[in-house]
């Protein structure tokens, strides 16, 4: 019984982590999407001023 209790904390704990993890690599992930667009949008900025002053 004691064995049992045991591999549930284990897989409670080791579920937590993984969990844990993965959320961080994904909200990594978001910022490097959300990096990427504010870099488009400063392009197309200037694309526009640059299209304008000609």
């Amino acid at each position: 019984m004691t064995e049992l209790i045991w591999l549930l904390v284990g897989l409670l704990i080791g579920g937590c982590l993984g969990v844990g993890a993965l959320c961080c690599m994904q909200i990594n992930r978001i910022g490097h999407y959300e990096q990427e667009i504010t870099r488009l949008k400063n392009e197309l900025k200037l694309s526009e001023l640059r299209n304008n002053q000609s």
